[in-house]
């Protein structure tokens, strides 16, 4: 009796700790903004981020989930990983997603074809021409 006692208070205290690793990761998750001092690299990480950028032809990059960007300009490439992001672009040049459930959404490119290069790896992600 004695060792299940000890046994439940052990697995109480280990989900406890896990619960509260949980909760605090996920606070930190909701930093990482950056754009660069030339205004050439946008970088976004976390979860929830909600944001509008001006951009000439620089890079995106997108990690995390559930974030929206909405990019005014070009970009070379925007790169996409994680869960349920989402990028409005004028032009774009090159794709690259992996992840699930993520979509870009672009106006024109400056390939040959009109589109951009593509490369997706996961579940449920999309490039849309608007």
């Amino acid at each position: 009796m004695k060792n299940i006692k000890t046994a439940g208070i052990l697995a109480f205290l280990l989900l406890g700790t896990a619960t509260a690793f949980s909760q605090s990761r996920k606070v930190e998750s909701t930093k990482g903004v950056e754009k660069t001092e030339s205004d050439k690299v946008i970088h976004v990480e976390g979860v929830g981020h909600k944001l509008n950028y001006t951009l000439n032809g620089g890079v995106v990059e997108v990690e995390g989930g559930d974030n929206t960007l909405t990019v005014k300009g070009s970009a070379k490439k925007i790169t996409v990983s994680g869960t349920g992001n989402t990028v409005y672009i004028d032009k774009v040049d090159k794709i690259s997603m992996e992840g699930g459930g993520n979509m870009v959404y672009y106006r024109t490119s400056e390939t040959k074809s009109g589109k951009p290069d593509v490369s997706i790896e996961g579940v449920g992600n999309k490039v849309v021409k608007q």
